[in-house]
């Protein structure tokens, strides 16, 4: 989703060092009372830009799903010959009077569509691969752009874009002069709203709702697609709270695939799953032997009903999985809860769907989806990262074209400095904001797991994390890209220069990050942390 930029930021390398470019990579010291610098700060370079009611489907269900029947597990990996479905739309609207079966088909072709595009132009492949059942159904089933939907982050924009009359360009993807690689309000009105950091969807979703009740228009839908990532952002939840106490007519489709952080297997305090995962916990009971047992009973039983008792205990059996799988929580902030749903079943989606459109209730609802990012690519589903960002690769082997250098990058550079540092001072911690493999903490966290904390897409939490840290005495190296930083400046002002703690930010993805654009550049980290009393500045050149 969310999930995070690749991981959620620019591809490292994209921009060597030029006179283009600000310092690439540089580390903060705050200074204590005492001294300038405390011992152990290194002087460094940032990168140089240089459940269908249960988890993510088993393999033996997705066996009968009509991508499966076209390639194997071990590959070739070969597409349709033809798209005639996915040829025929030009718009949403070409949409509206396809059968289920007929958009089951379409999300097929528009799978491949996405896989062949991609596959040349490199890009966020796995959260779009996750979505293409969710989007066929919400463009099949929604009346955009008068609905409004909001896509948080955006990494997952890709089918959207095809289906939004985007096709023909989408060989320009992350390109100068091309489109964008994320939602774009001024690329086309089928954008609601621009993303690229996370978790402000719900916000924005919740004021255009509210702006047309203010402004006495038609109450359209106003829909915002969070990942499970995104949503441990506590933007999120001050949205969703927002929301529940003004019974706002809108609607949140939490895409939960269990990817708060990339999946980097980083070694960490809270182990190798990533801090705030929404519904492990849940999933697993959910997808339990017991739980499944019980159900299929339940369900079996419920066949031999009259229609109108089997649509009522359909309505306990969905309360019930609310109840179990976490619901409650967005019941209590004011939401009306569905779910958990499986995001890759069409037959379920969609009927769903039309019953949220049909419904008139004037209160926000919250739609639970399990899916799997990677979904339907065996590559994707089977690597570490779940093919989250990457170069032109070939869709037949699953083989990626990546660039090698025999240069280190500057990431790789600190977190091999920062391991010789805390092998000889025990104080030293390392803190991501679910960024680890960006920011050289998948390394460190490998040598040092008791020392290393992915505290989730929280960047305002790590930065005073750290500065707790600092306290007592610890030397916490927080790691975080520039462009994000920009969202923990109070907590670097009020909570570390204020109380004169010697924090360490070290910011990843200085300068300018070439593909990924605007949102990610990080262009003013300089200016306004520079602007900050007692505060040191250090970034590398070259040698």
């Amino acid at each position: 989703g969310g999930s995070r930029p690749s991981e959620r930021g620019g591809e490292r390398g994209s921009l060597s060092l030029s006179s283009l470019s600000l310092s690439s990579f540089f580390i903060l010291s705050l200074p204590s009372p005492n001294t300038m610098i405390a011992r152990g700060v290194l002087l460094l370079a940032l990168v140089a830009p240089a459940t269908a009611f249960m988890a993510p489907a088993s393999r033996a269900r997705r066996a009968a799903t009509p991508l499966r029947m076209a390639i194997s597990d071990e590959g070739p990996y070969v597409g349709p010959a033809t798209k005639p479905l996915l040829d025929s739309v030009k718009s949403p609207t070409d949409m509206k009077s396809m059968t289920t079966k007929e958009l089951k088909q379409l999300a097929h072709e528009l799978r491949w569509e996405v896989l062949e595009s991609v596959s040349k132009t490199g890009g966020h492949l796995g959260s779009a691969l996750g979505v293409v059942e969710l989007t066929v159904a919400l463009h099949a089933v929604f009346n955009a752009p008068e609905d409004k939907i909001c896509w948080d982050v955006s990494h997952q924009v890709y089918p959207h874009k095809i289906l939004t009359g985007r096709r023909e360009r989408m060989d320009t993807l992350r390109q100068y002069g091309g489109i964008s690689g994320f939602a774009k309000m001024k690329e086309s009105e089928y954008d609601a709203f621009g993303a690229g950091h996370s978790s402000t969807s719900i916000s924005a979703a919740l004021g255009m709702s509210e702006g047309k009740r203010q402004m006495r228009k038609k109450q359209n839908q106003c829909i915002a697609v969070i990942g499970d990532g995104a949503i441990t952002g506590g933007m999120a939840y001050e949205a969703m709270n927002s929301a529940g106490y003004l019974n706002s007519r809108m609607l949140v489709i939490l895409n939960d695939n269990a990817q708060v952080s990339l999946p980097t297997g980083t070694p960490s305090v809270g182990g190798t799953v990533p801090s705030g995962a929404l519904s492990a916990a849940t999933s697993r009971m959910l997808a339990s032997k017991p739980f499944q047992d019980v159900r299929d009973v339940a369900k079996t039983l419920n066949r031999l009903m009259p229609d109108r008792v089997q649509e009522i205990n359909k309505k306990i059996d969905e309360y019930a999985r609310g109840i179990v799988s976490g619901g409650t929580l967005f019941e209590e902030l004011g939401f009306y809860y569905i779910g958990p749903v499986d995001g890759h079943d069409m037959d379920n989606l969609v009927p769903i769907l039309q019953d949220i459109r049909d419904n008139d209730m004037q209160k926000p609802i919250l739609l639970h989806l399990k899916t799997e990012k990677g979904f339907g690519y065996p590559p994707a589903e089977r690597a570490s990262d779940k093919y989250h960002g990457v170069p032109k690769f070939d869709v037949p082997t699953g083989k990626q074209f990546k660039s090698k250098s025999r240069t280190p990058s500057y990431t790789s550079v600190f977190a091999n400095a920062l391991i010789e540092e805390a092998a000889d001072d025990r104080t030293v911690m390392g803190i991501t904001a679910a960024m680890p493999g960006g920011t050289g903490m998948d390394i460190f966290g490998r040598r040092f797991p008791q020392r290393t904390y992915d505290v989730g897409i929280a960047e305002q939490h790590a930065v005073t994390f750290a500065a707790g840290m600092a306290v007592e005495g610890l030397k916490p190296f927080c790691c975080i890209y520039s462009t994000f930083l920009q969202r923990g400046y109070d907590q670097v002002m009020h909570d570390c220069v204020l109380q004169h703690l010697p924090v360490r930010l070290v910011l990843d993805r200085a300068g300018l990050v070439g593909n990924d654009g605007p949102t990610h550049h990080g262009s003013f980290d300089l200016a306004y942390l520079g602007a900050l009393p007692e505060i040191v500045i250090m970034a590398t050149s070259d040698e």
